[in-house]
């Protein structure tokens, strides 16, 4: 068959786990002996040339890559011009008519525009949407917690009533979890689509562990954006206050922060210097993979509402026990005692947490083993399998 993949953001301009979501289900699809091509979209102003790969990439131009960088006000215009993007729907009618696929797999379409779907629809090709966020009810695509009511507001409203008059009913509805399935559905999204939760693919093999015997330090890691709503300064602030009251005064401890982000410098001067806590910025995939192999463990410290965190896969991979916020979709990952949750921002909670993951290394230990088990059900053949196997909507 030939698929078309269609996401906002696609290397060399990915920022996401959906991109990379994306790209495995790509190759997965061409390793399985599909045709497969991607449309996605590139900074207006760029000169990157396309390289040479086993799959087409059709870039569309647009202002989504670049697009924090302009003042708010513009920002809220340009969401509601997004969703009607009449130039970028014409331009992908001429690619799908000139490519005729016989399945059409969106996912993030903020960029893209909201037209996509009538337009899949129109064509009569096979349509799967994949939901990565809450973008369709929210235009940031996100919920703080303890901010839920932001939902409910008559704007928000408004919004996500226009989004369910655009999207429509696809055939399909893929989610990975069923938290974020159940949230669309409360609010009447696809009412005559074939609904399916699949946790989203991955390619890891099973990682051995490199972790020093009989190393003095225990070491805790975090690893993703460094934004407020990921919750990587309230770690650091809880870090240090459990530091400051003895809580892990007995013990060598050390948490390592890897990643790139708006609060990068607020993170270092919020740690000041504390020997105990390294930032080490953006680093390669191959150096968080080693990072991962000599830790003890991974805390993942969301204050907003995740989906189906990449890094937790990676960690499970690993064997690497985590720590993460009771939010979202995260409980379903850990579910059957792999993981240990905490409620988000909950400083007392997450020292708890922290002081049980160093006084009880067997169980850690145990923790690690199922996360490692957890992730061989979510190899990117089996989803791939499952995925093709979606039967169409009911009829009407």
């Amino acid at each position: 068959m030939k698929i078309c993949l269609i996401n906002n953001l696609y290397k060399p301009y990915n920022r996401g786990g959906a991109e990379r979501v994306v790209e495995l289900i790509a190759r997965g699809l061409i390793n399985a002996g599909h045709d497969v091509f991607i449309i996605s979209t590139r900074p207006m102003i760029t000169n990157y040339k396309l390289q040479i790969t086993n799959y087409k990439i059709y870039y569309i131009n647009a202002l989504y890559y670049n697009l924090d960088k302009f003042p708010k006000l513009f920002r809220i215009f340009w969401h509601i011009i997004d969703m009607f993007d009449i130039g970028s729907y014409f331009k992908i009618k001429l690619i799908l008519k000139k490519e005729k696929p016989d399945i059409a797999m969106t996912h993030n379409l903020k960029g893209v525009s909201y037209l996509i779907p009538g337009l899949i629809k129109k064509l009569g090709i096979k349509h799967i949407h994949a939901l990565h966020d809450i973008q369709l009810l929210h235009p940031s695509g996100l919920m703080l917690y303890g901010k839920e009511k932001q939902l409910d507001s008559a704007a928000a409203k408004i919004y996500a009533a226009v989004c369910r008059w655009l999207f429509g009913s696809p055939d399909a509805v893929i989610s990975p979890s069923n938290w974020l399935m159940a949230i669309h559905i409360k609010r009447e999204f696809f009412k005559n689509s074939k609904q399916a939760v699949l946790p989203n693919p991955v390619s890891f093999t099973v990682q051995p562990s490199h972790k020093e015997k009989g190393a003095k330090i225990f070491r805790f890691i975090y690893v993703g954006q460094i934004e407020e709503h990921k919750g990587v300064l309230f770690l650091i602030s809880a870090f240090l206050d459990a530091l400051d009251t003895r809580c892990l005064a007995r013990h060598r401890v050390s948490l390592i922060i890897a990643g790139s982000g708006s609060k990068l410098k607020q993170a270092k001067e919020l740690a000041g210097g504390n020997k105990n806590i390294s930032i080490l910025g953006k680093i390669s995939n191959e150096e968080v993979q080693k990072l991962m192999s000599r830790s003890d463990g991974l805390i993942a410290p969301s204050l907003c509402y995740e989906n189906s965190p990449a890094v937790i896969y990676e960690a499970f991979s690993h064997g690497l026990p985590v720590i993460a916020s009771n939010i979202g979709g995260i409980p379903e990952l850990l579910a059957d005692n792999a993981g240990l949750l905490f409620k988000p921002g909950g400083e007392e909670d997450l020292i708890l947490k922290i002081q049980f993951a160093i006084n009880n290394p067997e169980e850690l230990k145990k923790i690690g083993e199922r996360g490692r088990e957890k992730i061989k059900q979510f190899g990117v053949e089996n989803y791939i399998e499952k995925l093709l196997l979606t039967p169409p909507r009911p009829s009407s």
